[in-house]
C-alpha cells in the first residue's frame, strides 16, 4: 500500500472522508490576510496568531518546502453566538493524533493547520514562551496568511 493510500484509510477511520491532496506550493499567501487578521478578528494576539507567527514571507516559503497537502472539509453546524467550543477540541485533539500517526509512518514534516484559533486552554497566555500547552498548539491557515477564500 501506497503512503498516500496509507494516510488516506488513517483519515477515513476516523471519519473524515471529505478531504482532497493538493500542492501546497499552490497554496496563495498574502499580506491583505494578515491585515484582515489584524484589524478584524478577536483572536488576533492569541498564542498561535498574529504576531506569534511567522510572517508572511516566512509563511510562503514554508509552503514551498511541501509536495503535498491534505485540505479536510469539517462540518459542523452552530450559532456564531455559541461556539462549539467542546467539538473544536475534540476535532482538534482528533486531527493531532492524525499527524502524530503520520509523523510516525515516516514523515517528520506533517504540520497541523487547525480548523479554528488554538483554542486549547480556556483562557490564552497570549503568546507562544508562556503557552501552556505547545505540544497541542497549532495555528489556523489564516494566521498562517492563507487566503482561504
Amino acid at each position: 500500500m501506497k503512503s498516500t493510500e496509507k494516510i488516506e484509510s488513517i483519515l477515513t477511520q476516523q471519519g473524515l472522508s471529505d478531504f482532497k491532496w493538493i500542492n501546497p506550493k499552490d497554496i496563495v499567501v498574502a499580506q491583505w490576510v494578515r491585515v484582515k487578521c489584524y484589524y478584524g478578528c478577536d483572536e488576533y494576539g492569541s498564542g498561535t496568531c498574529h504576531p506569534n507567527t511567522p510572517s508572511v514571507e516566512e509563511c510562503e516559503k514554508f509552503f514551498k518546502e511541501y509536495e503535498k497537502g491534505i485540505i479536510i472539509r469539517l462540518k459542523k453546524n452552530a450559532d456564531k453566538s455559541s461556539y462549539p467550543f467542546d467539538w473544536s477540541m475534540d476535532m482538534t485533539n482528533k486531527l493531532l493524533a492524525i499527524e502524530r500517526d503520520i509523523f510516525l509512518m515516516g514523515f517528520p514534516k506533517v504540520f497541523l493547520l487547525n480548523h479554528t484559533c488554538c483554542l486549547c486552554c480556556k483562557t490564552c497566555s497570549g503568546n507562544r514562551i508562556e503557552c501552556k500547552n505547545k505540544m497541542k498548539s497549532r495555528p489556523s491557515p489564516e494566521s498562517f496568511a492563507v487566503d482561504v477564500y
